[in-house]
């Protein structure tokens, strides 16, 4: 009998997916810089939801800071009924894991009726984005069985970065070993993805009993870091079925600390800005005082037994690369011992509520694939 597949696999697969997709990042990202040579786009929108939506953010620092362009994420349902008066200069990419969500191809209905350009970026071009986007963009995560995603968010924020780099190479905006540099810090986020790994199994060794009996978590950090807790308050709400809510660390302190109790966890993720990293050690230090069910995921040695950590720095705008691999590790262990399943009334709302078309994906019919 064959091993059942869970994300841990996926999260495993990461690394070389990375490196993989760093050494061909020319071609892979060549449709869509060829989209933004075409015209002087002044703007980018990204219009995503679920994990598709959480990995564009973790990408948008990179991006944004590389183009020197504005870069916006909007939820489809936002953009399709309060945010779609778009510009001629904006350039608008659908993203989609699967290219099947109905609330993406909506999004992208809007705009052909407008008589805008739309890009769709999925990890099949041969869905539904296929016949409705004037130019469908792979953007290389491969083949991803399980329907809680986590080699998708990863390589998603990577493409968007890598097409950054690649764009403003293009336009001569930067140099060879300038891109070259860039994706030498690609390259070290594998590295520390792996050491992130290795540092969050052994945290799950020692803090069985905290995620065996967890009912609610909060996740804090900021900068790129952000839409990291965002996409690890999605998968571990998910997957082991409890609440989890991310907040901006400051924004944490302004009425959410106010809601905790020695059953909460707090799950604190540091950035690559020192000054901010003090505040949000002062507030995880803080927390300790409330609940023992606490974890700090940092750069750097610690003896503290509520780290999990990895040696490998990396510049702000790169660490959710590496950082996405904690969240599904410590969410696959609970749910899985747990065997943990959703309410039956929530089968019947997804029986009520559809999300995806009815066109069968090319890779794999998944339970819930952004």
């Amino acid at each position: 009998m064959s091993e059942r597949l869970t994300m841990i696999n996926y999260v495993r697969e990461t690394p070389e997916a990375i490196l993989k997709n760093v050494e061909n990042s020319k071609a892979l990202t060549q449709p869509l810089v060829d989209e933004y040579l075409s015209k002087d786009y002044n703007r980018i929108i990204i219009v995503a939801s679920g994990s598709s939506y959480n990995g564009s953010v973790c990408g948008k620092p990179f991006l944004q800071k590389i183009l020197k362009k504005d870069v916006k994420v909007i939820p489809p349902f936002t953009f399709v009924n309060f945010k779609n008066d778009v510009r001629e200069d904006d350039l608008v990419i659908v993203a989609s894991q699967s290219g099947r969500s109905t609330n993406s191809i909506e999004a992208i209905e809007t705009m052909k009726e407008k008589g805008h350009r739309v890009v769709g970026l999925t990890g099949d071009v041969d869905s539904d984005f296929k016949e409705l986007c004037d130019v469908t963009v792979d953007w290389g995560v491969g083949v991803e069985k399980v329907g809680f995603v986590t080699k998708g968010v990863v390589t998603i924020a990577l493409f968007l970065m890598l097409f950054g780099v690649e764009a403003q190479l293009a336009k001569g905006e930067i140099t060879a070993e300038e891109a070259e540099c860039y994706k030498n810090e690609f390259r070290k986020a594998a590295d520390a993805h792996v050491e992130l790994q290795a540092s969050a199994a052994k945290y799950v060794e020692n803090h069985q009993k905290d995620l065996l009996s967890l009912s609610n978590i909060f996740l804090i950090s900021s900068g790129a870091n952000q839409g990291t807790i965002m996409e690890g308050a999605l998968k571990i709400g998910e997957t082991v079925h409890i609440h989890a809510t991310a907040y901006e660390s400051e924004e944490f302190l302004h009425g959410p600390v106010f809601t905790i109790n020695p059953e909460y966890m707090v799950i604190a993720m540091e950035t690559g800005n020192k000054k901010v990293n003090e505040r949000i050690e002062e507030i995880y230090e803080g927390t300790a005082i409330v609940t023992d069910r606490l974890c700090l995921v940092k750069c750097g040695e610690s003896a503290d037994v509520n780290t999990i950590s990895t040696k490998v720095e990396l510049m702000d705008e790169v660490m959710p690369l590496a950082y996405l691999a904690v969240c599904p590790i410590l969410a696959n262990f609970a749910s899985n011992e747990l065997r943990s399943e959703r309410h039956v009334l929530c089968n019947k709302f997804r029986e009520k509520v559809g999300i995806k078309s009815n066109k069968v994906p090319r890779k794999v019919e998944m339970e819930r694939f952004n």
